[in-house]
């Protein structure tokens, strides 16, 4: 699991600024969301990982498969001890058992082919889920740092504000005593 993107602990206070218990309690809960959206990510990640184990353990079981039905139909019986009707029988035997196995194998290759390509299909949905998770959370931490610089930049405007009206009335304050 990958820690969420670094965000502020909290903003410094000012005179005429934002509600600091706001501010908290909303950063608070887009940290909960970014928690919860790479825990979504990891499951998926997780469940991708359990579907590539499970096709390995189903090729693995097609090999052991398709050896035993190897050694079982390469297994002749002696012609020469048996007679030509049974000898003919056997051939038979052979014949049907070689389709039954061809088709076996199709059969299998069809199964792991579907196998592969459902295993695919998930990996690449959870890892394009994960994806677009993690840019959903760098887009609000990047909306959250544009906040950030415009609310610092309109302080400092503010702040200027005030100390140029703090400048007027310290000098106009003389007139004042004086008319």
């Amino acid at each position: 699991m990958t820690a969420p993107l670094p965000l502020p602990e909290s903003f410094a206070l000012t005179w005429r600024g934002y509600d600091r218990e706001q501010v908290d309690e909303r950063i608070d809960e887009l940290l909960a969301e970014i928690r919860l959206l790479t825990a979504d990510r990891d499951a998926a990640v997780t469940e991708a990982e359990n579907l590539a184990r499970r096709l390995e353990r189903a090729r693995a079981e097609h090999a052991e498969l398709s050896a035993r039905i190897d050694r079982l139909c390469h297994t002749p019986a002696d012609p020469a001890a048996v007679s030509d009707r049974v000898r003919h029988l056997l051939g038979l035997a052979h014949a049907e058992a070689d389709g039954i196995v061809a088709t076996a194998r199709e059969r299998a290759a069809a199964i792991v082919r579907e196998a592969e390509a459902a295993a695919d299909r998930r990996t690449a949905d959870a890892r394009a889920h994960a994806y677009r998770i993690v840019d959903d959370a760098r887009r609000r931490a990047d909306r959250l740092a544009s906040i950030e610089r415009r609310t610092a930049d309109r302080l400092r405007q503010i702040d200027a504000f005030l100390a140029d009206a703090e400048s007027l009335l310290d000098e106009q304050a003389p007139l004042r005593a004086v008319a």
